[in-house]
């Protein structure tokens, strides 16, 4: 397949197609290596405007210069073909706008932890051009970028954060000015200094900042109504909710920071974005100590896992192609003086007369239609895809009030060479095998030097061998721990007191270690969940859910699925995903319920207690891993009258088939010690 070069580049395919501009992907072409680039290509009847080129190269000229890792990186420019072009850093991911609207289709919210995080690598790549100053005159160079939105935040797969589009960029070396009654920008994202005529300074760029966390927080516009003009007016009354008075998972404190940033005063505001940004990594790492940087990319993976898979098989096709013809056209066009992005061809700057200065005036860009239909994503100047309408409630928003509810190793096996012997007979390898005068086979063992390198080899084989059953051991040992068995067909959650699980009914077999290792894998999902409030557990283990409530389970096979919310009923499913589907599991609200507790106060015994709790059948081991002890039911009745129930568990020690069964009377928000029943 024959591909289209544009100078030294060798297009790949299209990213965005607009009216103006198309973003491709393409491939450098070098004589030592190539890589991969983005260019964005201006069309050519744009490309001959006179004052469309000076804007041009003023955004050539305000992102040239900049190296930050929160920042797309400009490479090269020029005019290719009558094409003004530029080339920029790949980024292998989504924008943000992308990230909203598919948690949108999954009806999922950002994680607060990764929202606060996102914003706060978008602050420091915004207060580093903020405060640029020209390395060669020393002037500072006062970039505002004046169009920060989802759109123009690039969120790579592998969990980096790139501010891009610097296209409308107010810096003190553009070479015109905008005019009285022009508006640059995304409506939606304007800041009310912008609309009242002041001189715009970096805290503009902290409001659109503040909306945007603000959004990925809620969930929705910020500014929003029926026309433009009423989004303008909303603005300018900047009237703010508390993000925690839409989604509860939102802190109080984060309510600050957000509200100061969105401050109608801009004097109220944080002083610059390194002041926004220290505040909200104090925040991020006082309340999620155990964040780390790398769960962006854990969560973009999982995000767009089909995306990305699809995507690799592009690129890996892309790997494939044979450059040796491109790069010779290249060099003979060049020998011929007809390279087409040789420096010469690059754009002349022009300095407008200054008594007769002209905007290019495009307008502002709408993010979404009015109406709930959907329609194709348009793309503006600058190559960003104008958004499509995301204010439709998602997540778990209630639609009438508005608010947001959280709710096996391969052995190899050595064949013997075979050969001939000089004296006749076959030769095994490692053996001579002759028939003597007499007839008889004869077979003599050849004794061979051990080489140092077999013996290293052996060793490592031993060593892998270990593992492998030290590896299958431990497996067999939590197979046992999760594996359950099957009561009724629905759990049920009316219980008063626990019941039997005999042992027989449980597998324990090694045989189930191996089939869970070659079963394939599901995905369950979990809606309505919060991980702020509940616990999962999976076959009696607790499992950590992943920023988008999801865990993975064996395909084929019976699995218990337990939600624990403080004070009310435990929330129980039996699922038995096929491979490769998805299971989503609806977290209905359970009763309320009160609790006493086993405990043990001291490392009295090895073994297991089994029994049954809301129709789910339980098998923990000892001693217990809970401070507080297991939870047990109250029923209701003896809750009102402060009476004990009673419960019953099986006890086994060890690995004996022998169990022993215990009764013991608990009351509410008390205490029975397991080590006192034992004696």
């Amino acid at each position: 397949m024959e591909r289209e070069r544009f100078g030294r580049y060798l297009i790949l395919d299209h990213l965005i197609d607009g009216g103006m501009a198309k973003i491709c992907r393409a491939r450098f072409l070098g004589e030592q290596a190539d890589k991969v680039v983005a260019i964005k290509m201006v069309q050519p009847q744009f490309s001959k405007d006179e004052n469309f080129r000076i804007m041009f190269m003023d955004e050539i000229k305000t992102t040239f210069g900049l190296l930050h890792p929160n920042i797309v990186q400009t490479y090269d420019y020029g005019m290719q073909e009558d094409q003004l072009f530029v080339a920029m850093e790949y980024c292998d991911g989504r924008n943000l706008k992308e990230y909203l609207d598919k948690l949108k289709e999954r009806k999922f919210v950002f994680p607060v932890e990764i929202s606060v995080y996102i914003i706060t690598q978008v602050c420091q790549g915004l207060h580093y051009a903020h405060t640029l100053t020209d390395k060669l005159t020393g002037k500072d160079l006062q970039i505002i970028h004046r169009d920060i939105s989802p759109h123009n935040i690039m969120l790579t797969f592998d969990g980096a954060i790139k501010v891009i589009d610097f296209g409308i960029a107010k810096t003190e070396t553009n070479s015109e000015a905008t005019q009285a009654g022009t508006i640059k920008g995304k409506l939606s994202y304007l800041a009310p200094e912008y609309l009242e005529g002041h001189e715009l300074d970096p805290r503009y760029d902290e409001f659109a900042v503040g909306i945007t966390l603000w959004e990925m927080l809620c969930s929705r516009k910020l500014f929003k109504a029926s026309n433009d003009l009423a989004v303008l007016k909303k603005i300018q009354e900047c009237k703010i909710p508390a993000p925690s008075s839409i989604n509860p998972n939102v802190p109080k404190e984060l309510d600050e920071i957000v509200l100061r940033a969105l401050s109608k005063d801009r004097n109220k505001r944080f002083e610059n974005l390194d002041q926004l940004n220290r505040a909200l990594i104090k925040f991020l790492y006082s309340n999620y100590p155990d964040f780390n940087s790398s769960d962006l990319g854990f969560f973009a993976k999982e995000l767009f896992k089909e995306e990305i898979k699809k995507d690799r098989e592009k690129l890996f096709e892309f790997g494939k192609i044979d450059l040796k013809p491109y790069l010779e056209e290249l060099k003979r066009e060049q020998r011929g003086g007809t390279a087409g992005s040789e420096p010469e061809d690059a754009p002349e700057i022009i300095t407008p007369d200054r008594g007769k200065e002209k905007v290019l005036d495009f307008g502002f860009e709408k993010e979404e239609p009015l109406t709930k239909t959907r329609t194709k994503a348009k793309t503006n100047l600058s190559g960003t895809r104008s958004s499509v309408d995301i204010d439709k409630k998602f997540g778990h928003l209630n639609e009438s009030s508005g608010e947001l509810t959280i709710g096996a190793t391969k052995t190899r096996t050595n064949r013997k060479k075979m050969g001939t012997d000089p004296r006749g007979g076959t030769k095994i390898e490692g053996t001579k095998v002759r028939k003597t005068s007499s007839g008889k086979t004869k077979i003599k063992k050849i004794k061979k030097e051990k080489k140092k390198s077999n013996i290293v080899s052996k060793v490592a084989s031993i060593a892998v061998l270990a593992g492998g059953i030290y590896f299958g051991y431990t497996n067999i040992g939590m197979i046992k721990e999760l594996v359950g068995m099957e009561i009724g067909s629905k759990p049920v959650n009316k219980v008063d007191q626990t019941s039997r699980v005999p042992s027989s009914d449980l597998d324990n077999s090694a045989a189930v270690s191996v089939m869970a290792e070659k079963a394939g894998e599901a995905t369950v999902t979990l809606k309505g969940f919060n991980k702020h409030k509940q616990n999962v557990y999976l076959d009696g283990k607790q499992v950590k859910v992943d920023f988008l409530n999801s865990f993975k389970v064996t395909s084929d096979k019976v699995h218990w699925v337990r939600v624990e919310t403080s004070g009310r009923q435990h929330f129980i499913q039996k699922i038995s995903p096929a491979d490769g589907e998805d299971e989503t599991l609806e977290i209905a609200e359970t009763t309320y319920q009160s609790y006493g507790y086993l405990r043990m106060s001291r490392s009295c015994a090895r073994g297991s207690i089994s029994f049954s709790m809301f129709g789910e059948p339980r098998v923990e081991e000892l001693p217990f891993k809970r401070k507080r002890g297991i939870p047990f039911p109250i029923s209701s009745a003896n809750s009102e009258k402060g009476e004990p129930t009673k419960q019953s568990v099986f006890y086994k020690v060890g690995t004996q088939n022998i169990e022993r069964k215990i009764d013991f009377e608990i009351t509410e928000d008390s205490s029975v010690d397991f080590c006192e029943l034992i004696i």
